[in-house]
């Protein structure tokens, strides 16, 4: 199957039935009925009809996208026997080539009417097709004291630099997600650039026409350029692709451009402009600049000599205020305040089909991919959305991190990163994963060794889907091991251990990875990495927990104090404002992150010991668990201080930890009674019968980020995996522990878990590329 269109829509169309019908007969061939009931008991969501699978097969109709995903993904609930396996996630990588094929074809279908000549429009050379949902979450960095309203990387991509409202530039590293110390914030303005030499360029604070240049290494503020040559204060600043230009713009719309290396002005006649310039961009060569101007619209500009070279484009959206120039110049991106974009041929002026759909509300900035093949769009509500410059459709779902309007958006130079900021005083770092592993076409290709890792690739995804991972070789140590955590880029593993100690290991090779934490003496069952590398500590002896730096081996803020009791569960919000922390004084509390201050006290405390915690993914929910087998559910969307929860009702014994799906629609819970239960958030009501076959207490759990797995360690030393949908075990159990295992955790790509016991034993398994 190829997501590239070679023929007309009814052949295409024709070609996808087809593919359907040969996935179906790979999958065991299940009948209509079945894929029917499949779908309704797999819990995720998903309906289909027998009308549906009719046009589907038979290719009588080309069907809605969400339709054809659900369908691969009930088909691929199956193994090659028509075993049932757990249903994929709706990012899983598998289904990408499908949505591509499917966005190809409706192309097609979206001709001219019968009849009507087409509108002239210029095309781009083909290009290859970006991947879906082609950025992951890495980090997000807080501590921006206001809405971050601009955003620059370095040449290198190893810096990033973030502009915020209150006269802060803050820099970090995007590497570990940390500030730089000491040298980390800038008392000065944004907009803010990197020079080609890499010092900085941020606007002075002080006398707000000036542009000041900062070391690149010291961070000392090293000389004061383009002084006071604009009228009003600087609003944007932007290089050309070559370095040698910088274009400056002033708040009252007034246009400089100067050369770069000494900052002497280009002469030109930007300043008789009648309107008010209000965003600004380079071609790839320099030679010609685009002007948004109030009210004329989008304009091409020389710049050498300042002559318009055409009068206002066609065709614009509406009070456009927003632009960008791919990299190579040739296409020039405009969106307006009504959420209008359009996409146009820089050579032509012509605007380029198809147009991409309008979004909802203003749409605050846009940034290209270095390749041009992906377009980032920041709008109002929160979310980027990434644009498929080839197609104008979208290339994955939307990112949706922030909780306010993105101000900012900015892509590395090489393209693996992308950074959004946001008017929730946050910065989104996101980074580019790798497509999935395409499938050997032919017996000769697998004599190539890339064909060799291909086939290791598709093999360890068969024995994952039989619940058969891979066992990589054990870590062994003379202490029990109690708790286990990856970092956020998944990278590291951080172990408790039965001395009160923490430490870091290469989640692939096993070596030490950074210094371990001996001092203070820490409690082992609360440990928690926070998305921005911080990883948060509980000393043993105190009732505080520590945001600790693993790279200074330092603490990486204030403690939060306020538990009187040992804190025994950590738990952090999915846009990480908040941490809550649960205490043996049967206490539940809410912190903000970016201060170390209480951020509710709601929550009135428990008989019992509190012993775990966990958000929703929206966070609107937040669950404790309790020593004498209470589980408690607070609804934590209302204003502060108003008191809601509901009591779930069957455990018998201490409940030892909590975790809702990735969807939030099915909460587990581990207790000592041997059982994990599985709730609807919404009704409070069990989802069937307990899961049972741990030999004991169930210590831990952990939901897969796709939701196919839910991963479970007990007593017995065992770590069972569990179809949470269909309600059964998956394969096997997996041993190797010769005691109690008390700790999982799995990577943020899903595709490794480790677990923990007793024995001092770590434990890695390969669960397959997910």
């Amino acid at each position: 199957m190829t997501p590239q269109s070679t023929g007309t829509f009814d052949e295409e169309r024709a070609a996808l039935a087809a593919d359907l019908r040969r996935l179906r007969i790979d999958r065991g061939k299940p009948s209509y009925r079945d894929l029917v009931a499949r779908a309704e008991r797999s819990r995720a969501g998903i309906q289909l009809s027998m009308a549906t699978l009719s046009d589907a097969f038979n290719g009588k109709r080309l069907v809605k996208i969400d339709t054809l995903m659900a369908l691969v993904r009930i088909l691929r609930s199956y193994d090659e026997l028509g075993g049932e396996i757990p249903v994929p996630g709706h990012n899983a990588p598998e289904l990408a080539p499908w949505r591509r094929r499917w966005q190809a074809i409706a192309a097609l279908q979206s001709g001219p009417p019968a009849g009507e000549r087409p509108t002239a429009v210029a095309t781009p050379a083909p290009a290859p097709a970006p991947a879906v949902s082609a950025y992951a979450l890495r980090f997000r960095l807080v501590g921006h004291p206001g809405p971050v309203r601009h955003l620059a990387f370095r040449a290198d991509g190893r810096e990033l630099a973030a502009a915020a409202d209150t006269d802060a530039v803050l820099l970090w590293n995007t590497a570990t997600g940390m500030p730089y110390k000491y040298r980390g914030r800038i008392e000065d303005l944004g907009p803010v650039a990197f020079a080609p030499d890499d010092s900085l360029m941020t606007v002075n604070n002080e006398d707000t026409r000036s542009v000041s240049l900062w070391d690149p290494v010291l961070r000392t503020r090293r000389k004061t350029a383009l002084e006071k040559h604009h009228l009003n204060g600087i609003a944007r600043l932007a290089h050309s692709p070559d370095g040698r230009l910088l274009v400056s713009v002033d708040t009252g719309g007034s246009v400089r451009v100067w050369y770069a290396a000494g900052h002497v002005r280009v002469p030109s006649a930007f300043d008789s402009l009648a309107g008010r310039v209000t965003a600004v961009g380079f071609t790839h060569d320099g030679q010609v600049l685009a002007l948004v101007d109030d009210p004329e619209g989008v304009r091409l500009w020389e710049v050498f000599g300042a002559q318009p070279l055409s009068a206002p484009l066609a065709d614009q959206p509406v009070d456009p205020d927003t632009a960008a120039f791919s990299a190579d110049g040739r296409v020039l991106a405009t969106a307006g305040r009504d959420g209008s974009l359009l996409l146009r041929d820089t050579a032509t002026g012509l605007p380029l089909a198809p147009r991409p759909a309008p979004r909802t509300g203003r749409i605050g900035a846009l940034a290209f991919s270095p390749d041009g093949l992906l377009l980032a769009v920041a709008a109002d509500d929160g979310a980027v959305h990434l644009v498929d410059t080839a197609t104008g459709r979208p290339a994955g779902p939307a990112l949706t991190g922030h909780r306010q309007p993105v101000h900012a958006v900015a892509f590395s130079p090489d393209g693996t990163r992308l950074a959004t900021g946001s008017h929730d005083t946050t910065v989104l770092l996101y980074e580019r994963q790798a497509p999935p592993v395409p499938a050997p076409t032919s017996d000769s290709d697998s004599d190539s060794p890339s064909a060799a890792g291909t086939v290791a690739a598709r093999a360890l995804a068969v024995l994952a889907r039989a619940g058969r991972p891979v066992a990589m070789p054990p870590l062994t140590w003379d202490d029990p091991l109690v708790e286990v955590v990856f970092s956020p880029d998944g990278r590291t593993l951080a172990v408790t251990t039965g001395s009160q100690q923490v430490l870091f290991r290469d989640a692939l090779t096993g070596q030490p990875a950074a210094e371990p934490i001996t001092s203070p003496a820490i409690s082992p069952w609360a440990l928690l990495y926070a998305s921005d590398g911080r990883l948060f500590v509980c000393p043993a002896e105190t009732s505080t927990a520590i945001p600790w730096d693993p790279g200074t081996a330092r603490p990486a803020g204030e403690p939060l104090t306020g538990h009187s009791g040992p804190v025994l569960g950590l738990a952090l919000s999915a846009d990480a404002r908040l941490l809550a922390t649960a205490g043996a004084d049967g206490s539940l509390r809410l912190w903000e992150t970016a201060t170390g201050k209480p951020a509710d006290d709601r929550f009135p405390g428990h008989a019992e010991d509190a012993l775990a915690v966990a958000f929703s993914p929206d966070g609107r929910r937040l669950v404790g668990a309790y020593r004498d087998g209470t589980v408690r559910l607070w609804d934590v969307s209302g204003p502060r201080g108003l008191t809601h929860s509901q009591v779930l009702h069957g455990h018998e014994g201490p409940v030892w930890s909590v975790a809702f799906s990735p969807d939030g629609k099915v909460l587990a819970t581990a207790c000592q009674d041997g059982a994990v239960r599985l709730w609807d958030p919404r009704t409070t009501k069990p989802f069937g019968d307990p899961l049972t076959g741990h030999g004991g207490s169930v210590n831990d759990l952990v939901f897969t980020p796709d939701g196919g797995f839910l991963a479970t360690v007990g007593a017995d030393g065992a770590l069972r995996l569990w179809d949470p949908a269909a309600g059964r075990l998956v394969g096997e159990p997996l041993t190797g522990h010769s005691g109690p295992a008390s700790g999982v955790a799995c990577s943020p790509d899903g595709s490794l878990l480790a677990t923990v016991g007793h024995d001092g034993t770590l434990r890695r398994w390969v669960i397959g590329p997910r």
